[in-house]
């Protein structure tokens, strides 16, 4: 008995179960990580999210290295084009907006909406940052990943305003926080650098700026280049108030001023829009008709100059807010006050009117007025980052 259990036992070794053999042999499978990466590459950004689960290895491929992200990045900006869109209700007291991500794209007609907190937001490579000017906190929102990173608290909490940018050549994103002129003499300008993992350095002082102060007026900043750009009130004497173009760059730390195109006299700041046009700094000034000046730059010469490339004679511009242009050159306009749900794009060179329709994105139980607003980013990218 006990020798025909072993030769049975025997026989079983040798001849193995056609399922067993499978499980080996996949077992041994050794797929080299440069492979493993170019696979994963090919994968859309949802996949990638969910595939985060499947090894420690892969979740580090997908939300830490650098290079990898890069390509998911760059990948959706070469994809038909994808805009976000942010809609506030001015009277909801609980600082919450609906963020739609939607495409003109006919093959893509899925719009993906969800709640965000924040009164105001600004947007980098994939990333928002929603900041709340009453409450004086923020965070940092990657839609694609649906995670959210709370900015740590200051030890100030004077008022004051955030803007967010990103910095190509360190791969680096940065939240800089402007205090309220009133308060520089005991809070200075600050700077907090994402994945930044010294808890004594989140946030950092840096050179302050007396007597400027950021506008609050619609599409006043834009982040462009490693480098951001804001309107701001400049206070000459008591009576005498300035208005300038300021340039902080992300990776030096440093403010800088613009110079205005000389034909160009900044005054009442609701005519005005700084826009990204095409990877070059815009000013959008509409008081009486429409001009579109982009400014161009000489790094090495450190020069810098002005043209204009669109001018038309039209009226009725108290009746739009200019959000943003595409970098397809189209001017991103949204009707006030706010009757409909409907974003017009308007491509000056083809003279040419498309509409993207949201009203079936908001919530009816919200219900809607004319206290709405809208406010579009152009050119979503999908960003697998993990925020912590």
């Amino acid at each position: 008995m006990t020798r025909g259990r072993e030769e049975k036992i025997h026989e079983t070794s040798l001849s193995p179960s056609p399922l067993c053999h499978r499980r080996i042999s996949t077992r041994n499978i050794n797929i080299p990580l440069d492979i493993t990466v170019e696979i994963l590459k090919k994968l859309p950004a949802k996949s990638l999210v969910r595939f985060k689960c499947v090894s420690k290895c892969w979740s580090s491929i997908i939300s830490s290295r650098k290079d990898f992200i890069e390509s998911i990045v760059t990948r959706s900006l070469t994809q038909p084009p994808r805009d976000a869109h942010l809609i506030e209700d001015l009277y909801d007291k609980t600082d919450e907006c609906l963020l739609v991500i939607s495409s003109p794209c006919p093959q893509m007609t899925h719009k993906e909406s969800v709640s965000i907190l924040g009164t105001d937001h600004e947007y980098a490579r994939g990333l928002f940052l929603c900041w709340s000017y009453e409450h004086q906190e923020g965070a940092i929102y990657n839609p694609t990943t649906r995670q959210s990173f709370n900015l740590p608290k200051m030890k100030h909490s004077h008022p004051g305003l955030c803007f967010f940018g990103y910095e190509p050549l360190e791969n680096q994103y940065k939240v800089l926080f402007i205090p309220n002129p009133v308060h520089r003499v005991e809070q200075a300008c600050q700077v907090f650098t994402l994945g930044d993992t010294k808890a004594e350095e989140q946030w950092r002082n840096i050179q302050n700026i007396e007597y400027l102060y950021p506008s609050l007026s619609y599409r006043s900043t834009v982040s462009i280049n490693g480098a951001i750009y804001f309107l701001s009130r400049f206070k000459v004497n008591d009576t005498t108030t300035e208005y300038k173009i300021l340039r902080f760059d992300i990776r030096s730390e440093k403010f800088y001023n613009v110079d205005l195109p000389k034909t160009v006299t900044l005054k009442d700041l609701c005519w005005y829009y700084l826009i990204n046009y095409q990877g070059k700094l815009g000013l959008i000034c509409c008081q009486q008709r429409m001009e579109i000046w982009i400014m161009e730059e000489d790094a090495e010469k450190k020069t810098q100059r002005w043209s204009k490339i669109f001018f038309y004679e039209m009226g009725g511009f108290g009746n739009w807010l200019i959000s943003d242009v595409t970098r397809a050159g189209e001017i991103v306009f949204i009707n006030k006050p706010l009757d409909t749900l409907r974003i017009c794009y308007y491509d000056p060179k083809r003279n040419s009117v498309r509409y993207v329709d949201l009203k079936d994105s908001y919530p009816k139980e919200r219900g809607w007025d004319k206290s709405l607003l809208i406010r579009t980013f152009p050119d979503y990218a999908e960003n697998t980052m993990c925020l912590y």
